[in-house]
């Protein structure tokens, strides 16, 4: 499994998780297939990351700003309408 199909699975997982808990449904089994689901994972452990994905689903809004990202720029293009490179 690649790391994009595991954080596709995890993603699916969360979301399931979300609507089944309060329904009660398969809520013990969960719990194994949450372990599972990271016991699988292709990459090593982030206790960081994995609390962020595990409360993503949770209601909780992540506490985003323009800081967190770098400043974008329109693309740039040349004389000859081609996209000009990064930096001229």
């Amino acid at each position: 499994m690649t790391s994009l199909e595991w954080c596709e699975l995890a993603e699916k997982f969360y979301a399931f998780k979300t609507i089944a808990t309060p329904l009660g449904f398969y809520v013990p089994e969960m719990a194994g297939m949450e372990d599972s689901l990271y016991k699988c994972r292709p990459f090593a452990k982030d206790e960081d990351a994995e609390e962020k994905v595990k409360t993503l689903h949770e209601g909780e809004t992540p506490q985003l700003s323009a800081a967190d990202f770098p400043e974008a720029h329109p693309p740039e293009f040349d004389d000859n309408d081609e996209l000009a490179e990064v930096g001229e």
